[in-house]
């Protein structure tokens, strides 16, 4: 087995992730860039075993997706996300994928997650990029296209349709432009009903940004219970004009 020290780093991850709550059987995955360049990822099933987890359950791939270690599982359907994030943005170093509650409540109406506390600020506003998912993979099913799958991805072509042909452009556009953000934090995004996407240089400085995202969601959607909806959420609601800290 390869990258042993790695593969405990990215265990201890998890395992802190579940602890703050910000990883659940719901879904997610969790990669890392590798000194040599590969990319060691938690693998498809991860989540229905409610992370219960060891070192084996993580693939590492090439950076175009070939096996380059398999002890378990192949990469979840979100596989091609985490390595075209990888070769679009050199500095990432490692990517989380999660369906945290507050979060992901935002993304069930593709609407951005404002940046209404100062931990959110360095960061800003999280996008949320949309797919029609369904109509996507009926549409896929009923005439396929020809889809360069990553060899060490669990096989679900509808699936890896979404992302290739819809969700990853979006990236590029949406965030593309800001890559240069990498050298002093992460970048983030929603997804369309599915969750929250963060990458940054290491796996401390995403969880770190992850936590941020999940906050700031939580404390808006508390600001539009006190204050009367979505009308009630406020950037900087005591110094409207000041800029960002």
């Amino acid at each position: 087995m390869k990258y042993t020290a790695q593969r405990h780093q990215l265990l201890h991850l998890a395992e802190q992730l579940q602890r703050w709550d910000l990883l659940n059987p719901s879904g997610g995955a969790l990669s890392m860039r590798l000194d040599d360049g590969n990319i060691l990822m938690s693998t498809a099933g991860s989540a229905f075993h409610r992370w219960n987890i060891g070192v084996r359950d993580f693939i590492a791939l090439t950076p175009g997706g070939q096996i380059v270690d398999r002890t378990g599982g192949l990469g979840a359907a979100a596989t091609t996300t985490h390595l075209a994030i990888y070769r679009r943005f050199p500095a990432a170093g490692a990517c989380l994928h999660a369906h945290t509650p507050y979060a992901l409540a935002f993304a069930s109406l593709g609407i951005a997650v404002p940046a209404v506390t100062n931990r959110l600020d360095i960061l800003g506003e999280v996008p949320c990029l949309a797919a029609d998912d369904t109509s996507v993979k009926r549409g896929f099913i009923a005439d396929p296209v020809p889809l360069d799958l990553p060899e060490g991805m669990t096989p679900r072509a509808e699936a890896a349709a979404v992302n290739l042909l819809h969700i990853e452009p979006q990236i590029e556009r949406v965030l593309g432009a800001r890559e240069s953000e990498l050298a002093h934090h992460g970048l983030a995004f929603l997804l369309y009903r599915h969750g929250v996407f963060v990458f940054a240089r290491t796996g401390e400085e995403a969880f770190d940004n992850l936590a941020r995202v999940e906050e700031a969601a939580r404390t808006a959607l508390l600001q539009a219970v006190l204050g009367g909806g979505r009308d009630g959420i406020h950037l900087n609601p005591l110094f409207p004009a000041a800029p960002a800290a």
